[in-house]
């Protein structure tokens, strides 16, 4: 996605200035910074903003060299390079470490950063009905996370993983 020009914003001028569409955003500070986020959050307001994460296969590994869609990879720092060009190849982010990276960069509160991640992307993809919240009737995908926001645990139809 090319940036966003005074002369020509296209999709990021689009996605800021259109206040019924929601804008989704790596939160690594890598792909976005920090400084970007917060227009983003300025602009749109929290409840337009979806956090996401392409994370690659290696994500979660410690750094190194990889493959990742047939290419070489170095993971390094939190983020994944094509190992010749030294370009980003692809976040190795998780969901819970971008929700903690919104509110530890004090952008919103802990509470809006969780939603960011779970009722905001159901809203977004009209399937708020079905999931995006813990309730009756919905499905039991959910985490639990720690005081920090840091992941403790991840359920799957009602079961914890760890038990799996």
């Amino acid at each position: 996605m090319r940036g966003f020009q005074h002369r020509e914003p296209g999709v990021v001028g689009a996605a800021l200035s259109t206040p019924s569409t929601y804008a989704e955003v790596i939160c690594d500070g890598h792909h976005v910074l920090p400084a970007a986020v917060k227009v983003l959050v300025a602009a749109k307001g929290w409840q337009h903003v979806v956090l996401i994460t392409d994370c690659l296969g290696c994500g979660g590994l410690p750094d190194g060299e990889y493959v990742s869609g047939g290419l070489p990879v170095v993971m390094r720092d939190g983020a994944c390079y094509l190992r010749d060009k030294g370009s980003l190849a692809g976040s190795v982010l998780t969901l819970a470490e971008a929700v903690r990276n919104v509110f530890n960069w004090n952008l919103v509160t802990a509470e809006q950063a969780i939603r960011m991640a779970t009722e905001i992307p159901a809203r977004a993809n009209h399937i708020d009905g079905q999931c995006g919240k813990i309730a009756p009737g919905r499905f039991a995908d959910f985490v639990v996370l720690r005081d920090d926001l840091s992941l403790a645990d991840t359920y799957v139809g009602g079961r914890s993983v760890q038990e799996s």
